[in-house]
């Protein structure tokens, strides 16, 4: 049998080594097995918030359970065969993903491979690279000692091989002065260009603005800015419609790279240990995952806790006030500043879906299906009263400080959004069709009202 492996390294330091092999024609085994090394070292970087455990001997225990879910692959009736949970949300998606399969010449559903192609400028401080392993080390990582097998060649990563998640069209992008250009072997991209898309006109510009109006309302956003396609120098491939060099892309500055190297991050996906696939909450009914399930992790941290829940609390309400139902778990994120502690990370693809067309409700279920108040579909339902109260129950939270914090939000933007719209580069139908759509929540309407009868 013929082995491909990758060694997988973090902060330039080996953590161990994923791998794939043909067990039978109709049967491939993809595993993560951790370096013996990496496993005894004090102290360890932290890779995942799914891979930590409570105590030193009960971490080792955990890298060393190579038979663990969260280390292996499995087959997926849509996918083929996925890499282990943590690695397949390190891959490109959408439009993006076919073009790397393209650079690449291989199937995008090839997983492996996908990694291979991107494993210089994965997200976080990660790195996937070829690695020849000696009998030996075949032995010890891939069969624990029980079969002989033969190493396959793997191909270095491509030059300007670049994951990024999202379906929009995109590219990562390095600034050169006034223009944006590709990455270079000894330069890791640091901004990510959205560009335009056909059927969503001014997307770029209403992106722009979403983040504006987020972060009026007291959310931390991203660093975003417009620039015209004119100062893009980078050959993308993509069908722009009718766009010109004054057409604007919008330039996203990455949280996960700075001028002092790489910062290590995570998706909610790799954190709760979700494929891609299932982003939206996965299977429906209890086994669901819901909003819940991504404060409880907030809660488990100390460098994180009930105020990162008001933070995300904040996230939600404003995407009920934009029409944006596209929070799923890979666009919330964690991010390890010292390589260690996590933070919230900033919140990133926020779209005022609203200014297309009239949205509602939220990319997964507010609450679990056991807790959720009768009626109505679980992703349809807004932060009510009996909703953030069941919320903060189900954490043990105190709820007038998170009830507090909404409340805040939807104060500040019925203060600033209505100007900020107006003002903004958006078309006239876009702007009353967002006005119409703030205008119509439940909490805008109670506050507008009280503003209006105050003496």
């Amino acid at each position: 049998m013929n082995v491909e492996a990758l060694a997988i390294l973090g902060e330039r330091r080996r953590i161990g080594v994923l791998f794939r092999y043909e067990l039978a024609a109709d049967t491939v085994v993809t595993r993560f097995v951790a370096d013996e090394a990496f496993v005894q070292s004090m102290p360890q970087p932290t890779v995942s918030a799914a891979w930590l455990a409570e105590s030193p001997l009960q971490q080792q225990a955990l890298w060393r359970d190579v038979r663990s879910v969260a280390f292996n692959g499995r087959h997926s009736a849509r996918n083929g065969w996925l890499l282990p949970a943590f690695f397949q949300n390190l891959l490109p998606e959408g439009v993006f993903r076919d073009r790397v399969a393209e650079l690449r010449g291989c199937d995008p559903r090839d997983h492996f491979e996908m990694l291979a192609a991107c494993g210089r400028d994965l997200p976080g401080n990660l790195y996937a690279l070829p690695v020849a392993l000696s009998r030996d080390e075949l032995a010890r990582y891939v069969t624990q000692h029980q079969d002989a097998l033969e190493m396959s060649v793997t191909a270095e990563p491509l030059e300007d091989g670049v994951s990024l998640s999202g379906v929009q069209p995109k590219v990562g992008a390095i600034r050169d002065g006034e223009r944006y250009v590709a990455r270079t072997r000894d330069h890791d991209t640091h901004i990510i260009a959205k560009l335009p898309v056909v059927a969503q006109p001014r997307l770029p510009e209403v992106e722009d603005l979403s983040l504006r109006l987020a972060a009026a309302a007291g959310v931390e956003v991203c660093e975003a800015w417009l620039e015209p396609l004119a100062k893009l120098s980078i050959l993308h491939g993509y069908d722009l419609g009718d766009s010109d060099a004054q057409t604007r892309f919008l330039a996203v500055r990455r949280f996960d790279r700075s001028p002092a190297g790489r910062i290590h991050n995570e998706d909610f996906a790799q954190v709760l240990g979700v494929m891609p696939e299932d982003k939206y909450g996965g299977v429906a009914g209890d086994a669901a995952r819901s909003y819940v399930d991504v404060a409880a992790v907030l809660m488990g941290f100390d460098s994180l806790g009930e105020a990162a829940v008001h933070e995300l609390l904040r996230r939600l309400v404003v995407n009920e006030m934009l029409g944006n139902p596209d929070m799923h778990l890979k666009n919330m994120g964690l991010v390890y500043p010292g390589g260690v502690a996590p933070r919230f990370a900033p919140a990133y693809d926020v779209v005022a879906y609203a200014a297309y067309s009239r949205h509602q409700g939220h990319a997964l279920a507010l609450l679990p299906a056991a807790l959720a108040p009768p009626g109505g579909r679980l992703r349809q339902q807004q932060l009510s009263p009996a909703v953030v109260r069941a919320f903060c129950a189900a954490l043990r939270i105190p709820e007038k400080p998170a009830a507090a914090a909404i409340r805040e939000a939807v104060r500040a933007a019925v203060g600033q959004w209505r100007g900020l719209i107006e003002a903004s580069a958006l078309t006239t139908l876009q702007k009353s069709r967002l006005l119409a759509h703030f205008d119509a929540h439940p909490m805008v309407q109670s506050i507008a009202r009280r503003v209006a009868n105050r003496p």
